[in-house]
């Protein structure tokens, strides 16, 4: 059988809003500390290099039938001819060269610390101040596998599903807080789910391997080139014939 009972408004008022105002404030905080803590990346030249043929390149094969023939093959030459092509060029790559720059190994420790050194203080804070107190209730019933989620730090068999505790709105509130932070900061809010999987990602994001890339490219433009066709070559014709004084 299940217990209702009643909320005590001061609980309200001491414990749910401090919890509420107090992780807006961490929030905020945090985001502020990642972009005074954030270093701007360092672009080598040869990486940069490398990285304008292959945009020239992905333009090209995008609106290439707006040019005249001889302008695209002129373009396409540039691109793939033999010996002189931008994308036939030996490009070295290093599967190895992130792993040995410190600049990124700082960032990434950077980032684990502003997630790590918060989270562990508002643990600490909500279990030491606010921990034992039922704050709030769900309008509508939960069924009894939820109570894990809803009944953090209370162990009473009879209470209702409804009822939450206050270690488990910390975490409702903790995954409920990026609308709040993306009104408060635009944009750029401190999303902590975005910062979580962008943690996650970063020991996978190495170095691009622009001689597969070039390779992939070169592959595409040739296939283009025997399909290549203007598409504006019957423009005049396709012009009148949409003229509102065609048919006179």
């Amino acid at each position: 059988m299940t217990q209702n009972i009643l909320l005590d408004p001061a609980i309200r008022d001491w414990v749910l809003f401090p919890l509420i105002v107090l992780m807006i404030f961490v929030g905020i905080l945090r985001h502020y500390v990642t972009l005074l803590l954030k270093s701007t990346p360092k672009v080598k030249l040869t990486t940069a290099n490398d990285a304008k043929p292959v945009s020239y390149a992905r333009l090209l094969l995008v609106n290439g039938r707006f040019l005249s023939p001889s302008g695209y093959k002129q373009r396409s030459e540039r691109f793939c001819g033999q010996g002189s092509g931008l994308l036939r060029k030996k490009v070295e790559h290093n599967p190895m060269e992130a792993m040995s720059d410190p600049s990124m190994m700082g960032d990434m420790m950077k980032n684990n610390m502003t997630m790590m050194i918060p989270n562990i203080g508002m643990m600490t804070v909500v279990s030491y101040f606010f921990s034992g107190f039922v704050i709030a209730k769900f309008p509508f019933s939960l069924s009894a596998r939820t109570r894990g989620l809803t009944q953090r730090g209370v162990d009473i068999d009879n209470l209702e599903c409804s009822y939450v505790t206050s270690l488990s709105m910390y975490f409702l509130i903790l995954f409920g807080l990026q609308g709040i932070l993306k009104l408060l900061l635009g944009d750029n809010e401190g999303d902590e789910t975005k910062m979580q999987m962008q943690m996650m990602q970063q020991p996978a994001n190495q170095p691009v391997d622009y001689s597969k890339v070039f390779k992939q490219l070169l592959e595409e433009m040739e296939f283009e080139a025997d399909r290549y066709k203007w598409s504006l070559d019957d423009a005049t014709k396709r012009l009148l014939l949409k003229s509102p004084q065609a048919g006179l």
